[in-house]
């Protein structure tokens, strides 16, 4: 990653560990650093949450005794797990807005009237995107679709309420924690680091997109393997699309939280043990076991569907489909205010 200026006028007086972390009069650290420290901090915050978590809900799986015990168990630990992404979430971007001298709202969180639309878009934006890739993968014969009611409480389980309430808050508190991470504190200052680096600011966005890629793909490294990680490559460029297009959260965060539809219609269980998967009346079933080139596929098309959505509904909302100044502004316009301006 670049640096956040040209080091043309090096303070002599500097020592190698000062020249290192800062880039000529700058009392701000590098565009490196400020991008990799909350990285690591929010995603070090994260995975030990897990790792902590999924410990103790193994020990007390073990004493769990009855169906319903059970699930109050896992749903009490998905609750718990879903505050934890949270304030690791709170945690990356506080840190980041330290190093930024920055306000915490800078980072896509202007909440208003406008940014509450774009989430209510952005949902539906990924949702349709993830049933349009469900439809092309049956017509291509990879998938099967019935009629079926399924999910959390057809068996007439009193707790579905609280599970589904819980289920949507852990997703949504997970794409917030990757959108907040990936999106907001590591797109823009990459892209100012390359564009000080006399990187043109379309070249910076996308150099910066591209950094961010490999970043988001190797966080599914655990749950998915391989596969994963290409797959969530691919869907970031769908992500990364519709934040540097509006500068803000609500549509990233929408269109990701929206692709939950297809885990509703492929009925990808949020549980192994007890298996709880959400409600669906339109269930897809694979023909074979998916190849990673069907996977890729399948992302590739909820990418080009989900990317025209979004230039529609920020053509027709912003008036134009450009990159926001609150990703790379222009020269003559900072529009992130810094904390001590």
């Amino acid at each position: 990653m670049a640096d956040s200026t040209v080091d043309s006028n090096t303070d002599p007086n500097r020592t190698a560990a000062g020249t290192l972390l800062y880039a000529s009069s700058e009392t701000r650290l590098r565009a490196t650093w400020r991008a990799l420290i909350p990285l690591v901090v929010a995603v070090s915050v994260y995975f030990v949450s897990h790792l902590l978590l999924e410990s103790a809900m193994g020990a007390v799986a073990g004493t769990s005794t009855t169906g319903t015990a059970t699930v109050i168990a896992t749903v009490t630990g998905l609750a718990t797990l879903t505050v934890l992404i949270a304030l690791s979430a709170i945690t990356g971007i506080v840190v980041a807005a330290r190093l930024d001298h920055r306000y915490v709202r800078s980072y896509g969180f202007a909440i208003s009237s406008r940014w509450v639309s774009d989430f209510g878009a952005g949902a539906l934006i990924g949702a349709l995107a993830s049933v349009g890739a469900v439809g092309y993968h049956v017509l291509r014969g990879y998938s099967t679709v019935s009629v079926e009611l399924t999910g959390i409480g057809v068996g007439g389980t009193i707790l579905a309420p609280a599970v589904l309430l819980v289920f949507v808050l852990f997703y949504l508190s997970n794409t917030a924690f990757e959108e907040v991470v990936f999106r907001a504190i590591l797109i823009p200052t990459a892209a100012e680091g390359l564009h000080a680096r006399t990187l043109e600011r379309t070249a910076a966005v996308l150099g910066a997109i591209a950094v961010s890629l490999p970043l988001f793909g190797a966080i599914h490294l655990l749950g998915g393997g391989f596969a994963a990680v290409i797959t969530s490559a691919v869907g970031g460029v769908l992500f990364a699309t519709a934040y540097v297009l509006t500068g803000q959260l609500g549509l990233p965060i929408g269109v990701h939280f929206g692709g939950v539809a297809i885990l509703s219609v492929m009925q990808s269980p949020v549980s192994a043990d007890p298996e709880l998967t959400l409600p669906s009346i339109v269930v897809a079933e694979w023909t074979t076991t998916p190849s990673l080139a069907v996977s890729v596929e399948l992302w590739i098309v909820r990418l080009v569907v989900g990317v025209a959505l979004i230039c529609l509904w920020v053509r027709l909302r912003y008036g134009d489909v450009s990159i926001a100044d609150q990703v790379v502004p222009d020269d003559e316009t900072d529009s992130r205010r810094p904390i001590d301006s």
